[in-house]
């Protein structure tokens, strides 16, 4: 076998590795690119349901403030402070997810809160103070008027197109992973092709490699026994490739020096 044969077999075998790397390199940037866009779509389903829940909490607190005038029952006081609690507890969560994109739109939601807030605490206050005759009806429809025209508007404000981008990235992200699954899927099959290309190269390559070391520990062997003197030392001449002809030249060698001896002995 010509030792090109050897040398061109362990280039494609290299050339295989290489494709194996190449592959396994856009697959890790395609599970990275999945796994930062997951975490992106939590992060953004965690803000979305925050918003929701900062909405439910408002309605939560408008209902009770409405009927607190008319009852003054300390359970709608209750519900007021659970509401605000819950409002609270999710406004953090809208903030850590928003903050850097909307930070000017939750300044000024929490500039219309606080003062939607003191409303409430006029509404309380008022009627706690004269149950009987109070004015608390009327700062009752100034809050709503301000909760309608200013931060309710904000909310929605917030949460529309935040529900929308979490739509669009949801779909982002169902056809990246239909194309992640057909890439997989031709890269798995790549390298099991690949795998069973580099087993086979690997077993001729060992083969032809034993194989020439042999007929050149043959040829080594000839050579000895031709130094000592040794002139019909056997020498393999039929092999072929490159170590066929360095047979060949050996035995012209050991022939002609044959040849040379018996002139001298003559």
């Amino acid at each position: 076998m010509r030792l090109t044969y050897i040398r061109r077999l362990m280039v494609i075998q290299a050339v295989i590795v290489l494709l194996l790397v190449i592959s396994a390199f856009f697959t890790a940037t395609n599970l990275n690119r999945s796994l930062a866009l997951t975490i992106e779509l939590t992060n953004l389903q965690e803000g979305v349901q925050a918003t929701g829940n900062i909405a439910d909490a408002l309605e939560e607190e408008r209902i009770a403030i409405g009927q607190y005038p008319l009852t003054g029952s300390e359970d709608l006081l209750t519900r007021i402070a659970d509401a605000q609690a819950v409002y609270n507890e999710n406004w953090q969560v809208v903030t850590r997810v928003f903050g850097a994109e909307q930070s000017q739109l939750l300044a000024d939601i929490e500039t219309s809160r606080a003062t939607y807030e003191d409303y409430l605490n006029n509404i309380i206050t008022e009627y706690q103070s004269n149950p009987e005759n109070n004015d608390s009806a009327s700062f009752l429809r100034d809050a709503i008027n301000y909760y309608l025209q200013n931060l309710g508007p904000k909310i929605a404000d917030l949460s529309e197109p935040a529900f929308q981008k979490l739509v669009s990235q949801v779909e982002t992200e169902r056809a990246r992973a239909k194309r992640l699954a057909i890439f997989s899927g031709v890269a798995l099959a790549f390298s099991v092709i690949v795998g069973v290309m580099v087993v086979v190269l690997v077993a001729v390559v060992l083969l032809f490699s034993g194989r020439m070391i042999q007929a050149i520990q043959n040829i080594v062997d000839a050579t000895n026994q031709i130094s000592r003197g040794d002139m019909d030392a056997y020498i393999d001449v039929d092999q072929g490739g490159d170590i066929g002809d360095l047979a060949q030249a050996i035995d012209r060698m050991r022939t002609s020096l044959r040849a040379a001896i018996e002139r001298l002995r003559r």
